[in-house]
């Protein structure tokens, strides 16, 4: 099981992050809403180029231009590209043309009870699907009531996809196993779910806690 955790800012986080034994590592660049795990271009890949082997950066972005994606993908050196903005096939084409020799697109999408992606005409220029099984609602989450995951919703959709899966949204380690054991999928990606106070730096435990869940899990099903 690879995990992906997301929302590195500084290098104290990344060797929070090498501690724990992660196999990629996900720099939000391209701010497009609130969010305090925004960083520069420049920071993303001075931060990336300190990475060991076998640990792979991945650029994370709300942008939805072609010309700006690229841009930040040249400013930063990372080839590995997570798209979050609501982009045609034709343009996640284009940016798969312009990325350098061995780049990736990871194409996110979310699901519910009431939304099964419809990515069929995405699937000759990516190469994995980042599945958002949260179905966040910003006044639950405040008002403290529960909170909703779609893993059978997300375990059909994993069976039936053409291309790697990484079930993301609300994970933590205390509701991973419960995911895994549902979806089965190709990797997992964590976000504030590892972070102290819900949204600070990582956390070497939580971090430690969630790649080994991941881990175990991975190894039960085999």
């Amino acid at each position: 099981m690879k995990v992906k955790i997301c929302g590195i800012k500084t290098s104290e986080d990344i060797d929070t992050v090498l501690k724990a034994g992660v196999d990629a590592i996900g720099f939000l660049v391209g701010q497009v809403h609130k969010s305090p795990d925004f960083i520069l271009p420049s920071t993303a890949g001075r931060l990336a180029a300190a990475l060991p082997p076998f640990v792979t950066p991945v650029l994370v972005t709300h942008l939805n231009s072609v010309e700006e994606i690229i841009d930040i993908v040249a400013k930063s050196s990372i080839g590995t590209v997570q798209l979050h903005g609501n982009l045609t096939p034709e343009q996640v084409k284009e940016i798969s043309d312009k990325l350098p020799p061995g780049g990736k697109i990871i194409l996110a999408t979310y699901i519910n009870k009431s939304n099964t992606p419809d990515i069929l005409e995405y699937y000759p220029f990516i190469s994995a699907v980042l599945l958002d099984a949260f179905n966040e609602s910003r006044d639950r989450i405040e008002t403290g009531s529960p909170v909703e995951y779609c893993w059978e919703a997300a375990a059909e959709f994993i069976k039936t996809c053409s291309v790697p899966v990484i079930l993301s949204g609300g994970l933590n380690p205390a509701n991973l196993k419960e995911a895994l054991t549902a979806c089965k999928p190709y990797a997992v990606d964590v976000n504030r779910g590892v972070k102290e106070n819900h949204g600070g730096k990582c956390c070497l435990f939580h971090c430690r806690s969630f790649v080994r869940t991941a881990r175990l899990a991975s190894q039960e099903q085999e």
